[in-house]
């Protein structure tokens, strides 16, 4: 009688889960372009404080999106204009999109 073999099987089945998980996530993975997700446009109202979050994680968002952008070049000296540009275009994308003016966002933003 063998006492290792469920252990075993359990083992083998929580690998090919995570191996599972891995390939999943690698596939979901976020591009290395400038593009914000999708999103409707509406007017933020930001002495509202869920339309103030809304706008605070769209900032960050913006942030990671560029730094990610301009990292995807092995040209270390065209990384912060990428960024720089990538940036510029995203707020002015938000400012858009919620009726914002991009001066505005750019004194708010948290970067």
């Amino acid at each position: 009688m063998k006492t290792g073999a469920p252990w075993f099987e359990v083992s083998c089945a929580a690998a090919a889960l995570m191996v599972g998980m891995l390939l999943v996530m690698w596939a979901q993975r976020p591009s290395a372009a400038c593009t914000l997700s999708p999103e409707a446009p509406r007017r933020l109202v930001l002495s509202r404080q869920t339309d103030d979050e809304h706008l605070t994680a769209d900032l960050a968002s913006v942030d990671r999106i560029a730094r990610r952008y301009a990292g995807s070049t092995p040209n270390d000296d065209q990384r912060h204009s990428r960024f720089v540009d990538c940036e510029a275009t995203l707020v002015q994308q938000i400012a858009t999109r919620h009726h914002l003016s991009p001066d505005h966002l750019r004194v708010s933003a948290p970067y």
